[in-house]
Parts: C-alpha cells; structure tokens; sequence
C-alpha cells in the first residue's frame, strides 16, 4: 500500500512514508500550537488510597478520553515495581526470553480506570482484571487504548501470556476487549483473539513485540497505528481492516515513521499524528496525513506532548460528541518526575492557532 522511503539525510523528522509534495493541504492554523497550561502535581486523582494505587509508582501513556453518559473516561499504565500481585509465575528469569535469546522481564503493568465529571478532579475505580488461565492476557496487560463505536467500548492492549504453547511467546500481541459501559465488564469478542501479532523473525521492525495502539477511522478505512520493537529504536507502523475488530493487516512498507508509541486524530479533511520518538524538548514532531498513510511535517516544538492523549469533543470515536470543531484541548501527558519516581501524568490544555 505504501513504499518504504529512508528518511532524507537532512531531516530530522523522521518520515519513512513521506506524503509527495503537492499531494496535500495542511490547514494553516495548524503551523501555530501552544501549551497554555499544566497541572503540576498528582492531585487530580483525589482517591488513590481507595483503590491500592500507590502514586510513587511508576504512571504513564494515558488512554483516549471518552465521554459518556454525562462524565469524562481514560485509562492509563500504572507500573507496579514490587510487581502487582495478578502477575503468574515471575520467578523464572528465562520466563521472557524473546526469539534472538534476549531475557526480557517486564514491570508488572497493571492498567488503572479512573472517571471525571469536571475534567480536572478523577476519581480512580481499580485497575482491570487479568484474562483467564490461558488467555492472550492472563499475566500483563500493557499500552491500553479505548475506542467508543456505535454504543460500545472497544479496549486495545497488549497481552501477555503464560499460554506458550498457544500463542509462541509470552508477548502475545495486540488484543481487544469490548464492553458496553467504561466500567465494564471487559470481554473478548466472539472469535476475535490477538489482532497482531509480532513477526518472530528476529529480522523485521516488529519482531519482538507489537503495541501502543492507537486508532483512526479515515476515508471509510480503520487504521490501527502500533509500535513495533525489535533490539535497536522503536518506530511506528499501522495496520488496516473494514471492521474495528479486525482482521487486520499489516501495510506492506511499515514502519511509517520512527517513534516510541504516538498520539493521533482526526483534524478537518486529514489527521493529526504526534509520534513521540525524541526525548529532547525541542526536537518533539507533530505530522499530516490526508491518506493515513503518508505523512508531511507540521512543526516542532516543545509544546508537543510525549505519551499524551487529548479530549476530542467532535470526533465520535471519543464518545458523544459535545461541539463540531474545536481548536483548544485539554487533556494529559506523561512527564518525567520531580519527585524520585519515573513518570508523571498531568493534565494539559493545548491550543491550535
């Protein structure tokens, strides 16, 4: 579907599919984004005791925020270093060993549900059950995202499982939960099991684990952006398919960019995407794509947030909508801690021209 192009050697964008010149439109507005605020600390979540979260944990990569039913919904990585007690058979060090023979441990990541009705104080509600014995997702869950579609809640995650025999590795793959309420109860779909899976071959892009998904619906077509990792830097690919729940397929040419997970969305004629492959202030890209699959540079800034979500009030894979366009968002971003801990999550709101 798209040719795999090598970045210009004078670019620092970091485009492998790059849109040709003259082929879009990027709307002007678009040259001019702003931080206009951020929270500064963890008290948005104003009942972490209730629920076990201890926040000198490790908190990251806050899901897509949905709106229903007259409140706010995200889900986000809550990291557990003494390793969360759902987590099966952790004593092994060869347990994660990875085709090219590489032990690969993971922390114990639990996925955390919280809920808001005024966007800046979240009440957290636990965190979501492991699958099974034998399940795609019976012993981690990581990089979740929810997708709200004709009444129903579509959960795509990374699972984990003890299953070897079954799914040939521990890292199973990119999986999907659908509920009919944000509080679930999460269950798989009716013959839907792991939607993608890494390429085993030691080889490719996304040999080792395939995750960080992330969806846009475009041009009648759903878009399934992943990050796959092998042994070196990470980048992102996408995976098409006519229905939400697959089946996908890889588009021949990935990866489309690098990047270490990313945020997308739909803007106007096209869509937004913020690949989060560069840790220094100032190199931070966001990108335009009409076609989902090429894509030209916008800008970079500092105001470009890294493992971040935002509210998107017109777009209805966030819920019901509440305005038809909007330029200025709020939402939360992952940041590094003040505190002696890894990552913090913050609230954020952010303006477009």
């Amino acid at each position: 579907m798209n040719e795999h192009i090598t970045p210009d050697a004078h670019r620092t964008d970091g485009i492998h599919s790059r849109a040709a010149d003259g082929t879009y439109t990027i709307p002007p507005e678009l040259k001019r984004i702003r931080k206009t605020a951020t929270s500064s600390n963890f008290s948005w979540i104003v009942n972490p005791e209730a629920v076990g979260l201890d926040i000198n944990n490790w908190q990251s990569d806050p899901s897509r925020i949905i709106y229903h039913d007259g409140r706010y919904h995200m889900w986000m990585i809550d990291m557990d270093r003494t390793r969360c007690p759902e987590a099966r058979e952790w004593s092994n060090p060869n347990f994660f060993k990875t085709p090219e023979g590489r032990s690969y441990r993971p922390n114990a990541s639990r996925i955390l549900y919280l809920s808001s009705q005024d966007t800046h104080n979240w009440t957290a509600h636990g965190h979501l059950p492991l699958g099974p014995a034998g399940s795609c997702y019976d012993l981690v869950l990581e990089q979740v995202n929810v997708v709200y579609q004709e009444g129903r809640f579509y959960l795509f995650t990374e699972g984990w499982s003890t299953n070897v025999e079954k799914y040939g590795h521990r890292a199973a793959g990119i999986m999907c939960l659908v509920a009919d309420s944000p509080e679930g109860p999460w269950t798989q779909p009716p013959d839907v099991n792991v939607l993608l899976t890494p390429e085993w071959d030691g080889v490719s892009w996304d040999s080792a684990r395939v995750l960080n998904p992330r969806h846009v619906h475009l041009n009648g077509k759903w878009f399934m952006y992943y990050k796959g990792a092998r042994s070196g830097p990470t980048a992102n690919g996408v995976a098409g398919a006519d229905d939400i729940t697959g089946p996908y397929t890889k588009v021949e040419g990935n990866p489309l960019m690098i990047g270490h997970g990313h945020f997308c969305w739909r803007y106007k004629h096209g869509m937004l995407m913020i690949p989060n492959y560069d840790y220094n202030d100032d190199e931070r890209w966001m990108h335009w794509s009409e076609d989902g699959l090429h894509f030209a540079p916008i800008l970079k800034s500092a105001d470009v947030f890294l493992f971040g979500s935002l509210y998107v009030p017109y777009d209805l894979l966030f819920g019901e909508p509440q305005v038809e366009e909007c330029t200025s968002f709020w939402g939360f971003e992952t940041v590094k801690s003040s505190k002696g801990r890894d990552s913090d999550v913050e609230r954020m709101e952010w303006s477009i021209g």
